[in-house]
């Protein structure tokens, strides 16, 4: 018994191979293409976010009662710290608090719940150095805290408010 057997050839069916590799590029090409768009669009979106501001007055006289009220109130924390009435980190929590209600009085935006990052890419001048002062210790554990003085950054930020403008 003879049989006889007809091979195909290997590339007959190739198109088929063709196709479904153009529908892949073009799937690959139609994710990439909405990725780069969505990435511009939240880049675009981060960069139109501008906080709120509030029409701030501030006359002369105006600002330096505030800038002695805010001195003040460092100092008091400056009185609380020596007498033992509060620990560093306390400390560091009230003056974050003071200086960003004192922010808040001389410019009208509300930087109470900004980090460090958002405060720089506002391009407030000073108000990033003394939002370093404190924002360390106020958040890291105490080993990380200990370099810094509590004392020393209160004088700063007393010298940073009273030379506001």
């Amino acid at each position: 018994m003879v049989t006889t057997v007809k091979l195909q050839s290997p590339f007959e069916y190739s198109w088929w191979v063709a196709a479904i590799a153009a529908v892949l590029i073009v799937a690959a090409i139609g994710v990439l293409v909405y990725t780069i768009m969505k990435m511009l669009e939240y880049r675009t979106k981060k960069q139109q976010y501008r906080p709120a501001y509030r029409k701030v007055v501030m006359t002369p006289e105006v600002l330096f009662r505030v800038k002695n009220q805010y001195s003040q109130r460092v100092e008091n924390i400056i009185s609380k710290y020596n007498s033992g009435d509060i620990t560093k980190r306390d400390g560091y929590q009230e003056l974050s608090f003071v200086i960003r209600e004192f922010v808040h009085q001389v410019t009208g935006i509300n930087v109470e719940s900004f980090t460090v990052k958002e405060v720089k890419a506002m391009g407030i001048r000073k108000l990033d150095v003394l939002m370093e002062e404190y924002y360390v210790p106020e958040f890291a554990e105490d080993e990380k805290a200990r370099e810094k003085d509590l004392l020393t950054s209160c004088n700063t930020a007393i010298g940073v408010i009273r030379s506001w403008s």
